[in-house]
């Protein structure tokens, strides 16, 4: 094969190429038809100090387990991000691969999305890979479009992890919006084929801004001049069965009992029983709101669930949990300097977790949100969420204080 085959195959020349920036380095053709092939690299870094103050010495769970509860003073970074994107072959042919690192997980350096797309038109996307089951607004949002350092706990608490499966997204009307997916499960990240089930997940998100573009995240840093307002909601059928996805893997957030405690733990439900298969029917509904400078937003989840199966009798055929939270800010120096509140709630059967939050954002950047400092002060009363990357921990009560730098290209 001569070099000029080589050439060919590749996409062309590299004069054919030239290198700027948009919302990340991009490597382009001149002509896309002559050199169908883009590249695009993105970084999302995350540094964080966080402390924690314990209230209480220990946690009893439901299965009568004390879990020792310790006061924390560490730097972090739980959430590192190299993304390589763009189209190959044809401008329809679309690709993504988002290698994360962190300080928080097992596996420090893991790929965490990947997959491969179909643009047909602004209706319809489809996709094949691994991504996030979209079990809920500010979960299916970018974590650097979070109000505070993280999502909420009650979020925390409800949302579903990352899978493998096929997805569609896509702008039917105007300002309406949809994702939906099919996957292999609600939490399945980390688990090997031999722990996989036969049954699918179905997930789906559809939202609409009835009154023009809403813009990035929940702060209203591009101070819209009229009102802006996003509405949605998120529906989820998971069918599980066996052990849940890896609880140290840095985005599974397995699920629990309304205390914190798993809901495959051993007694959790009845002395000596393990729940060995159940179905999950989880529902959001969301609501957002901006105006000069001055956002709010929440989401109500309703988890239901049901069709639990165990090694022997247990006094429960389906477990009800609900919740949600509420925030708001204002931006006191436009663009620049935002207060917020925050405060969110889990509720079930087992018992109640909250949290009372404020903080305040700092943009560096004019006109961009691209580097901001964050600081964040909540008040958890028996958290039953526990996620590596937000640093809650079931059965936490007392005072976390997390201090955040982050930048994203």
């Amino acid at each position: 094969m001569d070099r000029s085959s080589v050439r060919s195959s590749a996409g062309g020349d590299p004069a054919n190429y030239f290198a700027s920036y948009d919302r990340g380095f991009v490597v382009r053709p001149k002509d896309v038809e002559q050199s169908p092939f883009e590249l695009k690299i993105n970084g999302q870094n995350q540094i964080r100090y966080t402390g924690f103050s314990r209230e209480e010495p220990d946690w009893t769970d439901s299965a009568g387990t004390v879990t020792p509860l310790s006061n924390m003073s560490s730097f972090q970074i739980p959430r590192g991000r190299l993304i390589f994107s763009g189209f190959t072959f044809r401008k329809e042919l679309l690709y993504n691969l988002n290698i994360d690192y962190n300080t928080v997980g097992s596996n420090q350096i893991n790929f965490r999305a990947y997959w491969l797309a179909w643009r047909f038109n602004r209706t319809i996307t489809i996709y094949a890979g691994q991504s996030k089951v979209p079990g809920g607004r500010e979960w299916l949002l970018s974590f650097v479009d979070t109000q505070g350092v993280d999502r909420s706990m009650a979020t925390t608490f409800f949302r579903p992890s990352l899978s493998q499966g096929i997805w569609a997204t896509g702008e039917p009307a105007d300002r309406v919006f949809y994702h939906v997916m099919m996957s292999n499960g609600f939490n399945t990240l980390g688990s090997t084929p031999q722990q996989l089930s036969s049954l699918m997940a179905f997930s789906g998100s559809i939202w609409c801004e009835p009154f023009g573009d809403f813009g990035r995240g929940y702060s209203d840093f591009e101070w819209h001049a009229e009102p802006a307002i996003r509405v949605g909601t998120s529906l989820t059928y998971a069918p599980e069965e066996g052990p849940q996805g890896g609880s140290t893997v840095p985005e599974n957030s397995p699920i629990r009992l309304s205390d914190g405690t798993l809901i495959t733990q051993t007694g959790a439900l009845a002395p000596g029983t393990t729940l060995n298969a159940f179905k999950i029917g989880l529902a959001s509904f969301d609501f957002a709101y901006k105006y000069r400078g001055f956002s709010l937003s929440g989401e109500f989840y309703s988890q239901n669930l049901f069709a639990l199966r165990a090694t022997s009798s247990i006094p429960q055929s389906s477990i009800y949990q609900f919740g949600g939270f509420a925030q708001a800010g204002y931006f006191v120096i436009p663009q620049k300097l935002e207060p917020y509140v925050r405060t969110s709630h889990v509720t079930g059967p087992f018992g109640t977790g909250a949290e009372y939050a404020g903080g305040f954002n700092w943009f560096f950047l004019p006109e961009k949100q691209n580097l901001r400092f964050t600081l964040d002060a909540a008040w958890l009363d028996h958290s039953p969420a526990d996620q590596n990357r937000t640093n809650y921990q079931a059965g936490q009560t007392g005072i976390l204080v997390r201090s955040q730098i982050q930048i994203f290209f």
